[in-house]
C-alpha cells in the first residue's frame, strides 16, 4: 500500500442519498474525513467550489454521464482537488471519458474496502508530488520537450533524436529520456546497444542526482541519454512519480531535456506532459493518423494542456492532404514541417546514426536544424 498522507479531507457528490450513506460507510478510516456531502448538480457546483478539501469522490451507481459533467467543471475551478469516481464494474469507455473529465481514477465499488481506500491514498499521494514537482520545475530556465503521437510510425522517434542531436551542436546540455516505456527505439536509433535503464534505475529505488546521471550514457554527438526499459514488462514498475522525480531532478543540470514518448496517454505520459515546456505532437498526413489526433488533441484539451500542444507535421508530401488541411482538420497551425526523406530516415535507423549526421544536406534535417535554431535564439 502506498504511504498514507495525513488526515485528506473528502467531499461526497451522489445524486442518491443513500449512494451518499454508503459510500460514507466505506471510509471509516482515521486518515480520511468526510467534510461536506452535495449533490452533483448546480446548487452542488457553488458548494464545492468553496468548500475546504483534497478530494472529491462523486458516486453513482447508474450512467455516468452527469457525473463527468461535474467533474469537468470541477477541473476547471478547483485545481487543488483530486478527482475520483466510486462505481461499479466500470468499462473501458468509463475510464476513457474520466481520463478526459479530470477524474484521477475510477474505482470499481466492488472491489472492497481496503481496495478502496489504497486507490484513494494512492491517488491523493501522486496528485501531491506532482504539484510540488510542478512548482519545483517551474523556477528553472531549462526546457522539456516531449514529443508524442497518437499511432506509431509516423516518424516521432526520428523528430525526437533529431531536434536532441540538433541542440546538442549548438553546444547546449541536452538529455534525452526514452519514455515509450514498453517498446522504446531511442537506443536503435543512436546505436546503443546495451546499458542501463529507467527500469533499472526504479528498481534501485533511488532517485539521487548522482546516482540518476549513472543512468545516463554520453552519446558521441554529446547528447546524454537514458534508455527505455529493455523489456515490455518492465514498463510495469515505472509510476508517475518517477517520472516526476527523474524530470525534476535532471532539469536544473541541462538546457534542454527531450522526451521521446509512447502512444498512450498513460498516467506516467501525463505526467510527463504537465511537466513539460512544450508537447510536439507529430502527424503525417493520411485520414487514420490525422483522426487518431484529433481524438487525442480533445483528450488533452480536457487536460487542460493544450496551450503546451504544438502540431508537427513529418513526412510531408506523401499524400495530397496539404498541410493547411492539417490545420483547418485539428483546429491549429503546425510549428513545424519536416519534408518526406524516406531514403534519409532509413538510413539513419538502418545505421544507428542521428539523421543530422548521416544526411546532413536533406530537407528534413535542414528544417530540423533551422527549427532548432529558432528554439535557441528564443531562451
Amino acid at each position: 500500500m502506498e504511504s498514507r498522507v495525513n488526515s485528506i479531507r473528502i467531499m461526497l457528490a451522489a445524486f442518491s442519498a443513500d449512494d451518499r450513506k454508503a459510500a460514507a460507510g466505506l471510509l471509516q478510516d482515521e486518515a480520511l474525513r468526510i467534510v461536506c456531502s452535495l449533490r452533483p448538480d448546480k446548487d452542488g457546483l457553488k458548494k464545492a467550489g468553496t468548500q475546504p478539501a483534497d478530494v472529491l469522490l462523486l458516486v453513482t451507481r447508474g450512467d455516468p454521464e452527469a457525473e463527468f459533467d461535474f467533474a469537468e467543471r470541477m477541473y476547471t475551478n478547483r485545481s487543488d482537488l483530486t478527482l475520483l469516481l466510486l462505481m461499479p464494474r466500470p468499462e473501458p469507455a468509463d475510464m476513457e471519458r474520466a481520463m478526459e473529465s479530470g477524474i484521477a481514477r475510477v474505482i470499481d465499488m466492488n472491489s472492497g474496502v481496503e481496495q478502496i481506500k489504497t486507490h484513494i491514498f494512492t491517488a491523493v499521494n501522486r496528485d501531491r508530488h506532482r504539484r510540488s514537482s510542478l512548482a519545483k520545475v517551474a523556477t528553472y530556465d531549462s526546457k522539456i520537450a516531449a514529443f508524442f503521437s497518437a499511432k506509431g510510425g509516423v516518424g516521432k522517434t526520428t523528430m525526437a533524436v533529431s531536434l536532441a542531436c540538433a541542440l546538442a551542436a549548438q553546444n547546449k546540455k541536452v538529455a534525452l529520456i526514452d519514455l515509450n516505456l514498453q517498446f522504446g527505439d531511442v537506443g536503435v536509433f543512436l546505436d546503443i546497444t546495451k546499458g542501463d535503464t529507467i527500469a533499472d534505475m526504479v528498481e534501485e529505488h533511488t532517485f539521487e542526482l548522482a546516482t540518476m546521471k549513472s543512468y545516463l550514457i554520453r552519446h558521441y554527438t554529446g547528447v546524454m541519454v537514458m534508455l527505455s526499459s529493455s523489456s515490455p514488462e518492465y514498463a510495469e514498475l515505472i509510476r508517475p512519480e518517477h517520472i516526476e522525480a527523474i524530470l525534476s531532478t535532471l532539469r536544473p543540470e541541462f538546457d534542454y531535456i527531450v522526451l521521446d514518448m509512447g502512444v498512450t496517454l498513460s498516467d506516467c505520459a501525463i505526467s510527463a506532459f504537465e511537466l513539460a515546456d512544450t508537447v510536439y505532437f507529430v502527424v503525417n498526413e493520411d485520414i487514420a493518423c490525422l483522426h487518431d489526433a484529433k481524438r487525442s488533441l480533445k483528450i488533452l484539451e480536457a487536460l487542460n494542456l493544450s496551450d503546451k500542444i504544438k502540431v508537427v507535421v513529418n513526412k510531408d508530401g506523401i499524400s495530397n492532404i496539404k498541410v493547411k488541411d492539417v490545420a483547418n482538420l485539428l483546429e491549429t497551425a503546425p510549428v513545424l514541417v519536416v519534408p518526406n526523406d524516406p531514403k534519409a530516415a532509413v538510413t539513419a535507423v538502418n545505421r544507428g546514426i542521428p539523421m543530422i549526421t548521416c544526411a546532413p544536406h536533406s530537407k528534413a534535417t535542414l528544417a530540423i536544424v533551422k527549427f532548432a535554431k529558432s528554439l535557441t535564439r528564443r531562451a
